[in-house]
């Protein structure tokens, strides 16, 4: 008997379970196979926590729920892009005609006479058609259908180029690009550069034309160079970087409801240890 409470003793300490052992025959038999059998449940039995499970010992209550909470501090690893502004400095010349007055001096013999030329330019808008050569290469979409379904935004070169002629029968050519965003949408999506398409488009603009007056004007050649600034926005290569992530961890006290127990008897499989 005193060998046989001593086991007792040791198996209660090490399984944590409330033993009651019958005082038959076969009791010591019967009690030496429920002690091999506690191992078993050592993991889930014991107080220590489970690693990754939240401790609710100090947890404070909150106001708002009403439920005993804790916050914790994780740091969690995002995907970082930098915008860059890239811009591109350049003088473009543009010309126009100024009217000069043209007219015959004339001289009487009184001296005392003087002449006073006042004259004003009236303009007005005339339209004028102007073809361009606009280009582009479109991103084709391909998908594997791996992964989930997600969209992103992805951004498409288009270029237009227009023809200035600097002297008479020579011409030069002025390009100015854009990124023109576009949404894909799909699952393991991934984008190509197809071929580049281009096409001719004419575009009407306004420009100021002086209405004929008296006297005669005669149209005089004048260019201005000013700088001109092309931008665009780009951004760099995706990086992983640490950022912080506080949550919030709350216990509800309300007990169970009917069949959402677990009876481990009704378990097809040994519990794992």
């Amino acid at each position: 008997m005193i060998k046989f409470g001593l086991l007792l003793f040791v198996a209660t300490v090490v399984s944590g379970d409330i033993i009651r052992p019958s005082f038959s025959s076969n009791s010591q038999s019967s009690f030496n196979q429920g002690f091999n059998s506690q191992p078993s449940r050592q993991g889930r039995q014991g107080n220590s926590l489970v690693s990754g499970a939240v401790d609710f010992s100090g947890c404070q209550n909150d106001p708002e729920t009403g439920l005993c909470c804790v916050e914790k501090q994780e740091t969690i690893q995002s995907i970082q892009k930098d915008p860059i502004l890239e811009c591109t400095h350049k003088n473009v010349e543009k010309c126009h005609y100024t009217y000069v007055t043209q007219f015959t001096p004339s001289q009487e013999e009184v001296c005392e006479e003087n002449f006073e030329k006042i004259c004003q330019v009236t303009f007005k808008q005339q339209a004028t058609d102007e073809t361009i050569k606009k280009c582009y290469r479109p991103l084709e979409k391909v998908c594997n259908g791996q992964g989930p379904e997600e969209c992103r935004t992805v951004y498409e070169s288009s270029c237009t180029t227009k023809y200035i002629e600097k002297q008479p029968g020579k011409f030069v050519g002025d390009t100015k690009c854009e990124k023109l965003p576009i949404e894909i949408c799909g699952a393991g999506c991934v984008t190509e550069e197809g071929p580049e398409e281009c096409h001719d488009k004419t575009i009407t603009s306004l420009v100021d034309v002086p209405e004929e007056l008296v006297p005669k004007l005669k149209p005089e050649h004048e260019c201005t160079t000013f700088p001109q600034e092309v931008c665009n926005l780009k951004f760099s290569q995706p990086q992983k970087v640490d950022k912080p992530l506080r949550t919030k961890w709350c216990l509800d006290p309300t007990p169970a409801a009917p069949g959402e127990t677990y009876d481990e008897n009704n378990a097809l499989g040994a519990p794992l240890g």
